[in-house]
C-alpha cells in the first residue's frame, strides 16, 4: 500500500554513499517523508569530507532498524538505493524480486555502471565512471596524469538523475508486472554530458583533450581560459567579437589591440592564444579579483574569479535567497546548501514567497499515459544553448511533445559553433541545420521560428503556453517578462501552468543581472579552484563544462515534483532556478570541510580522502591511463595478488587503509612505475577479475566505441539532414516497462512551423503566409 493523493510521498533510502544520500535528501528537502536504513549517522571531529556531506544528508531522515525495513518498504511509493547488493542482503532478496511483489513501488537504484551491460556487477568506484566516459581524459595539462573532478561532486549528479527519474516513474502511470525499477548509471550520465561537452570542439576539427589552465584549442575562439590577476586567478570566457570588444575597451583600448592580428578570435584562440596570454596578463595582474570582478559587471563581460570557498559563502546573493541552511554538528554551527530552485504561485511574489519544501508533501497521482511515459504533455521551450535545452530534450524523449522556439535572424546558438569539419575534411552545406551539438542538446524536439520582439510573435507564444503544461526559459533575469510572456501573463489563462526559469544566479537579488557561461559559473562557485594536481595552483576543468548538464538535472528533479503536486492540486507554479546554486551544492563535502577547517582545501590531484591508492596511472602506450581505486585492505590484498612480483606491495608498511592513506604519494609513485610497464587492456582486465576497481580513460574514440554504451543503450546513429549519419546520445535514464523514444534528432530551423502553427494554433494559409511575409514567422 502506497500513499494516497494529498499525504506526503513516502521514501525508503538504503544508501552507502553520496549518490543515494543526496537523491533522499533533495527528495527529504520537497517535503517527503524519507527514512534511512542504518544506525544514526555521526561525524568525529577532523572527519573527511565526504564522511560531513553524508552526515549532512542524514541530519534530518528519520532512521530505522534493518528488522523493519520489510515494513518500511511495503508502505512506500519510492524505495531508492546505491547499493544493490547490500539491499539484497538485508532484505534477502533480489531487488528485482522485491519490485515484482509490489507494483506499486518504484524502486530506483544508482551505481557506477549500471544493472545491465557487460560492467554490470563489476567492481566499481566513482572515479572509473570519469575514466571510462571519458571525463578525465580532457582534463588536466598535456602530458601529465589525466585529473578527476574531486570525490563526491559527480556522484550528486546520479543522485538527482535518480531523483527525478523515480519522481516521473511514479508520474507515469501503472508498472508492469515485473514492477518499476529505475536504473540510473553514473557512467551513463557522465558519457552523456561528454557526448555534449566533445562537440563542441570535435565536429569543428578541434581537439577535445588535456589543455591545461585553457579549454582545448580556446574552444575555438579566444578567450576560454584561466590566467593570473593579483590576488589569485580569473576565468575568461568570451564567445563573440562584441564581447573581445567590450574586455579591450575595459583594457583602455591598448594600441597591440587595434592590430589586425589581435581582432582574429578564432585565430587567436587556436593558433596563437599564449602570445595574447601575455598581452592581457599585465592588465590582470594590475588589478584584483574583486576589482575583475566589477569590470566585468560594468562592460557586461563573461569573466569570473577562481573563488576560494569561504570567498563563495559570504556571497550576498546566497544570503538574500536564503540558499545556505544551518547545521549544528558536533556542538559546532555550519551552514550547508538547500534546494537550489524557490517555488512560488506568481513571479511577481517569488522574491519573498517559496513553497520548494512542499512540493512532495502531496503525494500525487498518477497521468494516464501512453506509449511513452510523457505523451499528452505540451512543453514550450525558450531554452537557449545546453542548459533549458537539456530539459527539454529529455522531457521529448520521454513522449512530450517539445516546441522549440528560435527566430532566424538570431537562431540557438549552439548551432554556431563554426564549419562542420568530417575526416578532416570541410562539409558544405548549411551549418545551422547540420550542428550535431544542437541536435545532441535538442533531441526529439519540433522546431518553430517565431519573432519574440514584434507583437504578433509575442502573442502566438502566448497562445502556444496557453495550450502548453510546461515552458521553459533559462535568459538572463527578467528577460521573458520584458517580452510580454512572463509566468503571471501565462498564468492568467492557464493556472495549471509549470513555468521554469533557469537563471545564471537566480531571478532575484544583488546578482539577479550576472551573465554566466559554464566556466565562469564554476569558476565563481569555487568549483575550477579545486581542481589540480596535489599542492600545485588550480588547473580547473574548462574542457568540461559540468554547470549546464548539473542545472538540467536539478529543474528535472523540480519539474516532476511541481507536476506531481499539480496531479492533486491542480495548480501549476513559477519553478526560479539559481544554476550557480544547482552547482555550488554539489560542493557540499567541500563547503562543510572548509568551515571545520579555517581554510580553502588544497588541490589533491585524484586523491580521495577515503582511500588509497585512488587516482589515474600510466600504462605502455603514448597517452594511455587506467583508473585504480582501493576501497579497502581486501582491495589491496586483490592488487597485490596481481602484481605479485612487486615486493614493496608485500610490505607490511602499505596493510592497512590509513597506512596508505598517509603516505599515499609514496605509493602512488611506486604504483605507476608498475602499471606504466602494463598492457592497459590487459591490466584492467585482471584487476576486475580480482575484484579491484580499474577502467581504461578512454578518449572520445573509446568512448564512442564502448561496449557498455552500446549494451545499455544510450547511442544510436541517427541522420542529419545536410551531413549524414551521426551518433547521437539518448537519455540516459534506464526504467524498467517505460520507453525512451529513439531515432529521433533535433529541428531543422522552422521545422514544424506549418504542423504547430496550422496543425496546433489553427492558423490559415493566409494567416500563416501574411505573418510568413511580414517576419512574424520566420
Amino acid at each position: 500500500m502506497t500513499s494516497t493523493p494529498g499525504t506526503p510521498l513516502r521514501v525508503v533510502e538504503i544508501s552507502s554513499g553520496i549518490a543515494g544520500a543526496y537523491c533522499g535528501w533533495l527528495l527529504q528537502q520537497m517535503g517527503a517523508e524519507v527514512v534511512r536504513i542504518g544506525v544514526p549517522s555521526t561525524v568525529a571531529d577532523g572527519a573527511d569530507p565526504i564522511a560531513l556531506a553524508l552526515a549532512y544528508y542524514a541530519a534530518e531522515k528519520p532512521t530505522t532498524s534493518p528488522g523493519d525495513l520489510a515494513g518500511a518498504i511495503a508502505i512506500a511509493d519510492i524505495v531508492i538505493t546505491d547499493d544493490a547488493g547490500r539491499f539484497a542482503a538485508l532484505i534477502g532478496r533480489t531487488l528485482a524480486e522485491v519490485a515484482a511483489s509490489q507494483p506499486d513501488t518504484v524502486f530506483g537504484v544508482t551505481s557506477v555502471f549500471g544493472l545491465t551491460g557487460p560492467l554490470a556487477g563489476v567492481p566499481a568506484a566513482a572515479i572509473d565512471a570519469q575514466a571510462e566516459a571519458g571525463v578525465a581524459w580532457a582534463l588536466g595539462e598535456p602530458g601529465r596524469p589525466p585529473l578527476s573532478i574531486p570525490p563526491g561532486v559527480l556522484e550528486c549528479q546520479a543522485g538527482a538523475h535518480l531523483a527525478a527519474a523515480c519522481l516521473m516513474a511514479r508520474l507515469a502511470g501503472p508498472a508492469p508486472a515485473s514492477g518499476r525499477i529505475v536504473d540510473i548509471a553514473l557512467n551513463d550520465v557522465l558519457a552523456h554530458y561528454v557526448g555534449v561537452n566533445c562537440r563542441f570542439y570535435i565536429h569543428h576539427g578541434m581537439r577535445w583533450q588535456r589543455a591545461g589552465r585553457r579549454a582545448s584549442d580556446s574552444g575555438g575562439a579566444y578567450p576560454f581560459v584561466i590566467l593570473p590577476c593579483a590576488d589569485g586567478a580569473v576565468c575568461l570566457s568570451g564567445r563573440t567579437r562584441p564581447e573581445w570588444q567590450r574586455f579591450v575597451e575595459a583594457m583602455g583600448s591598448p594600441a597591440w589591440s587595434q592590430e589586425p592580428r589581435y581582432q582574429k578570435l578564432r585565430a587567436m584562440g587556436q593558433q596563437y592564444p599564449a602570445e595574447v596570454d601575455a598581452l592581457i596578463t599585465p592588465w590582470l595582474l594590475d588589478h584584483t579579483k574583486a576589482e575583475i570582478e566589477a569590470i566585468a559587471d560594468r562592460f557586461q563581460l563573461t569573466i569570473a574569479p577562481l573563488r576560494d570557498l569561504p570567498d563563495v559563502l559570504a556571497t550576498p546573493q546566497l544570503a538574500e535567497r536564503g540558499f545556505l541552511r544551518p547545521w549544528m554538528v558536533n556542538g559546532r554551527q555550519l551552514r550547508g546548501p538547500g534546494l537550489p530552485f524557490r517555488i512560488a504561485e506568481t513571479r511577481g511574489i517569488a522574491q519573498a514567497s517559496n513553497s520548494a519544501n512542499g512540493l512532495l508533501a502531496h503525494a500525487g497521482g498518477q497521468r494516464a499515459a501512453g506509449a511513452l511515459p510523457l505523451a499528452g504533455l505540451r512543453v514550450l521551450d525558450l531554452g537557449w544553448v545546453w542548459s533549458a535545452p537539456q530539459v527539454g530534450s529529455i522531457l521529448a524523449q520521454l513522449g512530450a511533445e517539445v516546441i522549440k522556439v528560435e527566430h532566424r535572424a538570431r537562431p540557438d546558438n549552439s548551432r554556431l559553433s563554426g564549419v562542420i569539419i568530417r575526416d578532416g575534411q570541410r562539409v558544405e552545406g548549411q551549418n545551422a541545420d547540420m550542428s550535431p551539438m544542437f541536435h545532441q542538446i535538442n533531441k526529439g524536439k519540433l522546431g518553430i521560428t517565431l519573432n519574440l520582439k514584434d507583437p504578433a510573435g509575442v502573442e502566438l507564444a502566448k497562445r502556444l503556453a496557453n495550450t502548453s503544461d510546461i515552458v521553459l526559459e533559462n535568459m538572463s533575469a527578467g528577460s521573458v517578462e520584458r517580452s510580454g510572456i512572463g509566468y503571471d501573463v501565462l498564468r492568467a489563462a492557464n493556472p495549471r501552468l509549470v513555468m521554469v526559469a533557469m537563471s545564471g544566479a537566480g531571478q532575484f537579488g544583488p546578482m539577479a543581472d550576472m551573465r554566466t557561461y559554464a566556466p565562469t559559473m564554476s569558476s565563481y562557485v569555487g568549483l575550477e579552484s579545486l581542481v589540480g594536481y596535489a599542492g600545485e595552483l588550480p588547473t580547473g576543468a574548462l574542457n568540461f563544462a559540468i554547470g549546464d548538464p548539473n542545472a538540467a538535472a536539478h529543474a528535472l528533479v523540480a519539474v516532476f515534483a511541481a507536476l506531481a503536486r499539480r496531479e492533486t492540486t491542480g495548480q501549476g507554479c513559477y519553478i526560479d532556478l539559481s544554476q550557480t546554486e544547482a552547482l555550488f551544492a554539489t560542493l557540499t563535502p567541500y563547503i562543510l570541510q572548509v568551515q571545520i577547517e579555517g581554510q580553502q582545501p588544497p588541490t589533491t590531484g585524484n586523491a580521495h580522502p577515503g582511500m588509497a591508492p585512488h587516482g589515474i596511472y600510466p600504462a605502455v602506450g603514448a597517452d594511455c591511463w587506467l583508473s585504480i581505486a582501493i576501497r579497502d585492505d581486501d582491495d589491496w590484498k586483490a592488487l597485490a595478488g596481481v602484481a605479485g612480483n612487486q615486493p614493496w606491495m608485500r610490505d607490511a608498511v602499505w596493510a592497512g587503509t590509513g597506512d596508505r592513506i598517509a603516505k599515499r604519494e609514496a605509493l602512488d609513485s611506486m604504483l605507476a612505475a608498475w602499471t606504466a610497464t602494463c598492457d592497459r587492456d590487459t591490466l584492467v582486465a585482471d584487476l576486475r577479475a580480482a575484484g579491484v576497481p580499474a577502467s581504461p580513460v578512454n578518449d572520445i574514440e573509446g568512448l564512442w566505441n564502448d561496449p557498455q554504451i552500446a549494451a545499455r543503450g544510450l547511442s544510436e546513429m541517427i541522420d542529419i539532414p545536410g551531413l549524414g549519419s551521426e551518433m547521437l546520445f539518448t537519455a540516459p535514464w534506464n526504467i524498467s516497462g517505460l520507453t525512451i523514444a529513439t531515432g529521433t534528432r533535433g529541428p531543422v530551423v522552422g521545422e514544424d512551423n506549418v504542423r504547430v502553427l496550422r496543425g496546433i494554433l489553427g492558423l490559415s494559409e493566409t494567416e500563416f503566409d501574411r505573418l510568413t511575409a511580414e517576419g512574424v514567422i520566420g
